[in-house]
């Protein structure tokens, strides 16, 4: 039982504030840092100096036709239309966040002792016709080995995905667009 309780104690101590929280906040500012990717590209992209729409001209030939629909000849036209209006606008945003936490302790514990000794014995006498020799021999060996395994798994997984224009910025869209007229013949 003593062994369940030190399995117990590697949990102690743990940051789970940390472990939860900083995934989390990471998150927060990650779309923050997104919305603020969206607004520059808007800025830089969509928008002159003094605030007006940035206009992208389109140059044209099309055909012309008499009062009886017979093609007669082309005509150059030009299309202002606004830049935010052509390009896609980045609206990424973060729609999933799994953070699993799983720590698996392992305290293994594995002890090996053996212990070995040899011992011989030999004795010599020499006395009345007879010789008698004594050795003596000792050895010991030791071996002691000792494991211990811990581990831990941290997951943290962020699932981020185009939501789509924002409602505001899809109607300023829908106006600009509006805003587009026929095209216009290009005067000499």
């Amino acid at each position: 039982m003593a062994n369940a309780a030190s399995v117990v104690d590697q949990f102690k101590g743990l940051p789970m504030e940390t472990l939860i929280g900083a995934p989390l906040k990471a998150a927060c500012d990650s779309q923050v840092q997104l919305a603020q990717a969206t607004a520059d590209f808007i800025r830089q992209v969509g928008q002159l100096e003094d605030g007006k729409a940035r206009m992208s001209e389109f140059r044209y030939k099309r055909p012309t036709y008499d009062d009886k629909g017979i093609q007669n000849g082309s005509e150059e036209v030009s299309l202002e239309v606004p830049m935010l209006a052509v390009v896609k606008v980045p609206s990424l945003g973060i729609t999933s966040l799994d953070i699993t936490f799983d720590m698996e302790v392992k305290s293994s514990f594995a002890e090996k002792n053996s212990t070995k000794a040899d011992a011989t014995a030999t004795a010599s006498w020499s006395g009345w016709g007879a010789k008698v020799s004594i050795q003596g021999s000792v050895s010991t060996a030791r071996e002691n080995t000792r494991s211990s395994d811990n581990s831990a798994k941290y997951h943290v997984q962020l699932h981020a995905e185009d939501r789509g224009l924002p409602e505001g910025l899809a109607r300023v869209l829908d106006i600009l667009q509006a805003s587009i007229s026929t095209p216009l013949p290009v005067t000499p």
